[in-house]
């Protein structure tokens, strides 16, 4: 039989080694936490601020931020995309009186406000992000507005190009109004809002159907889109 080791022999006895495994990262939870510290940083310092002002803000060292978001291109790609996805996503609901794409719009931004305020406002100037821009203008104008401009039969010629460029007439001042609401400095509660907004696109429906030749001669005006 072997000698057993002794404590003085120099050798060290056999023992069962354990190893602590570090915690998985939840990558999409440390993004989403990421990104409302980069919001809040932009809200703060405008559209200047560093990725090191957002690290910072985030409490993370500058490797392990980027490992995360390895640009600021990227990380403000990220915040557009937050508020084009949520946008879209506020939209698959069916159609629930005028005015109703943008009260379901809030709900859903009140969850996360500085992100859709850093977006539509602090980056709002930047001719950059212009693209950017027109592709949440586009949500407005083709998922949500385009069928209040369906030309109605006998409308004049050309009523189809005339449409679109009705159901863009809108668009700033819908994200300038929501937020003004995420702000809260309307000085509005939010049923005042909604039905005054309500209000607002109904009569936005009428008169620019009229401005823009898209009604025919026996035209009546319904209370929803046509689509």
């Amino acid at each position: 039989m072997p000698d057993s080791p002794s404590a003085t022999d120099g050798r060290e006895p056999d023992t069962v080694r354990t190893t602590r495994q570090k915690p998985r990262v939840n990558k999409e939870l440390r993004k989403a936490e990421y990104l409302r510290a980069a919001a809040r940083t932009f809200l703060a310092k405008g559209s200047a601020a560093s990725m090191q002002d957002i690290a910072d803000a985030a409490g993370a060292p500058k490797p392990v931020f980027y490992r995360i978001y390895p640009s600021r291109a990227e990380l403000i790609d990220a915040l557009f995309q937050h508020v084009h996805d949520t946008i879209l996503k506020t939209q698959q609901g069916k159609w629930d009186g005028y005015g109703w794409a943008l009260r379901v719009l809030y709900a859903e931004a009140r969850q996360e406000p500085e992100i859709f305020i850093v977006v539509l406002k602090v980056f709002n100037g930047d001719p950059t992000l212009q693209e950017w821009r027109e592709r949440l203008y586009a949500l407005i104008h083709k998922q949500s507005t385009r069928g209040f401009f369906q030309p109605s039969p006998g409308a004049p010629p050309g009523a189809e190009k005339r449409a679109i460029l009705a159901a863009k007439s809108l668009n700033s001042t819908s994200f300038d109004t929501l937020v003004a609401w995420l702000e809260n400095t309307d000085g509005l509660t939010d049923e005042q809002r909604f039905t005054w907004w309500g209000r607002i696109i109904r009569e936005w429906h009428k008169a620019t159907r009229e401005a823009y030749q898209l009604n025919g001669p026996d035209h009546v005006d319904a209370n929803g889109p046509a689509s």
